[in-house]
């Protein structure tokens, strides 16, 4: 079945707050099996709305709303939703009790305010999805063959309600639409060009599993997709293609699926009983704080050195002021010292460094802005590389820090065996 998503709100539309339903509620519908189709955005504005949903409803099966469901003069979803569906709004004296409890039950200085009673307005004949975490109700209108869904718009309470009540009113009613289920491999070190001609034979031949590919911030995401019947039978499908395109890419895909690139970092140290620590310069912390995002990181992170400016990569890290008045501290050699320094200061095995320009000024002919230069030291020597990083400071940040957590993936797995 086809589902159009529609977020309503003037605030999205204005950049104050981030659309995290719509994204919420697709992965969860495609992993019943249904087609998210189309995700629109409309304001508060009764026109466009009912233009929008009129639409909608035109080329999907099912139409699902997030907001505007509260007791405001702005909350117009469900008003244009049940003239869109013929089906005149009604008073429930049981909604409104419900609405009662939850505002005294949760607020005992606070009453219920007479506009909050608008939200015990229901659609003649509409399934009323009751809310747990919150005063508004969802609804359920059926039309001929269609099915209008209206959610709440915090997204607590929509996802509270998809989960208790629209997802169990979705299988009751039309039963097993299969399972769709994705797997994400994510490449750090090859381009979106040199991937699809590695797999150009499997995308021209695909059909179920298909392949995707998307750029992503410092590194390249290739998704799978299988549909089947249940999640068994979809995961068996994606076994294989798995194992070839990771036979394909070799070391270049070092993790699958939501494991963050520090996580598989964190697995290949612990396997072999190894300690790391970090200095950093221009990325701030930011390989520290990536480490110790995960869970039992200080099993083998020692510690990160923010050695920001020279003379405490000097002190801290025992950089040599020739090193530093050679070439700078923004140079190959001044990284692989802090490497070294790092594993010193921390007693590691292994180091990682990064020291560079993340801008928007300070940039060069010869080093630009985005130029940074990462350093790992271990027991088989010290490494160092070179990448110059587009985007705005942040981004530059960002980028240098996950590439560098890559680079030490990569340092490991070429001399563990």
């Amino acid at each position: 079945m086809l589902v159009e998503l529609v977020t309503t709100g003037s605030e999205l539309l204005l950049g104050e707050i981030v659309n995290v339903n719509s994204q919420y509620l697709s992965q969860e519908l495609n992993r019943l099996g249904y087609s998210v189709v189309y995700h629109t955005t409309v304001g508060d504005n009764p026109q466009r709305m009912e233009q929008v949903l009129r639409t909608a409803l035109s080329r999907a099966d099912i139409v699902i709303t997030t907001g505007g469901l509260g007791p405001t003069q702005g909350d117009m979803t469900k008003i244009i939703g049940a003239k869109i569906m013929d089906a005149p709004l009604e008073y429930h004296a049981e909604i409104e009790a419900a609405i009662k409890d939850w505002v005294e039950g949760h607020h005992s200085n606070r009453r219920m305010t007479d506009n909050q009673k608008r939200q015990a307005m229901i659609p003649a004949g509409a399934a009323i999805f009751t809310n747990g975490a919150g005063t508004a109700p969802g609804v359920a209108i059926h039309k001929e063959d269609k099915l209008l869904v209206h959610l709440p718009g915090p997204p607590a309470e929509m996802r509270w309600m998809y989960e208790n009540r629209l997802k169990p009113y979705l299988l009751q009613t039309f039963g097993s639409q299969g399972y769709i289920k994705s797997r994400y491999i994510k490449i750090y070190d090859l381009g979106e060009a040199f991937i699809e001609e590695t797999l150009m034979d499997l995308i021209k031949s695909q059909s179920n599993p298909t392949i995707a590919m998307y750029a992503r911030p410092g590194f390249v995401e290739v998704r799978l997709t299988a549909k089947a019947a249940n999640e068994a039978e979809a995961t068996a499908l994606l076994e294989p293609l798995t194992e070839e395109l990771q036979r394909r890419l070799q070391r270049a895909a070092v993790t699958i699926d939501q494991e963050p690139l520090a996580a598989a970092l964190g697995r290949i140290l612990k396997a072999h009983k190894l300690t790391l620590s970090a200095a950093e310069s221009c990325t701030g912390g930011l390989v520290g704080s990536l480490i110790t995002d995960i869970a039992g990181s200080s099993a083998y992170f020692l510690g990160s050195a923010g050695t920001y400016c020279n003379e405490m990569k000097e002190k801290i890290l025992g950089v040599s002021a020739k090193t530093l008045a050679a070439y700078t501290e923004v140079s190959p050699q001044t990284a692989g010292e802090m490497a070294e320094g790092s594993c010193r200061l921390y007693g590691a095995d292994i180091a990682i460094s990064t020291t560079g320009i993340a801008g928007p000024s300070g940039g060069t002919a010869d080093k630009p802005v985005g130029l940074v230069y990462t350093g790992i030291a271990g027991p088989w020597g010290t490494v160092t590389h070179r990448d110059v990083y587009p985007g705005d400071r942040r981004e530059v940040k960002e980028r240098a820090a996950t590439r560098a957590i890559y680079y030490a993936v990569q340092y490991l797995l070429e001399y563990i065996k």
